[in-house]
């Protein structure tokens, strides 16, 4: 009889043994299911990152030495680009490259225009004003920030407007650099809008004009 007790009490104890290794196990597995389920989230996890858009550059001119336009405002200095690789896309900056700047307060407009037959500016595509100033000497990057301004096929006049009083003390403009171009590039003047354009037929070819530049989104 104290026999068939002790192997009770044995019996008993194997299985409240097995009860508790099984219940630990039963808690590792949670555990590790916590665990597994943490990394999951952690690996599907959606990084964002901002996509830059591409852009294309119109050439970017040789600078001509000792050579820049001289003027006293008011007055207006354009140029046509009629690059075929930046028709029907959106301006995005105009590059100047100033030779030689006067005062903080020399402000400037910049004007864009269609192309007209005569391939002189047509009709004024900003609808709103484009004021800006350099701010040091060599390329200065003015951003132009009209979402919906696309360039026409027949390319687009870019004219920078002095003001009247740019400088109030000598009325001489801030210079715009003259460089060489591989091609022969289209540039023109006037005092004011009132007047009519002044083209100028430059030397070597024609491939010397002011130092502007364009860039577009692709």
């Amino acid at each position: 009889m104290r026999i068939k007790i002790i192997y009770f009490v044995i019996s008993l104890s194997l299985l409240f043994v097995e009860d508790s290794l099984a219940q630990e196990k039963n808690n590792q597995v949670i555990f590790k299911t916590n665990i597994d389920s943490t990394k999951s989230i952690i690996l599907e996890e959606v990084k964002i990152t901002s996509k830059k858009i591409a852009a294309t550059e119109t050439e970017k001119p040789s600078r001509k030495k000792h050579y820049s336009f001289l003027t006293k405002a008011p007055t207006q200095i354009g140029m046509i680009f009629n690059e075929g690789q930046i028709a029907d896309k959106r301006l995005n900056s105009i590059f100047i490259y100033f030779d030689k700047k006067y005062t903080q307060i020399c402000t400037f407009q910049i004007l864009l225009y269609s192309v007209g037959i005569d391939t002189l500016p047509f009709r004024l595509l900003n609808k709103r004003e484009l004021a800006f100033s350099a701010n040091h000497e060599g390329w200065n990057k003015f951003p132009i920030q009209i979402n919906d301004l696309i360039i026409p096929k027949e390319g687009i006049a870019v004219v920078v407007n002095f003001f009247q009083k740019s400088n109030m003390v000598t009325g001489e403009t801030d210079r715009i650099a003259m460089g060489k171009y591989s091609s022969k590039k289209r540039f023109f003047s006037r005092p004011t809008s009132q007047n009519d354009w002044i083209i100028f037929n430059s030397f070597q070819e024609g491939r010397i004009g002011p130092m502007i530049r364009l860039s577009v989104d692709e």
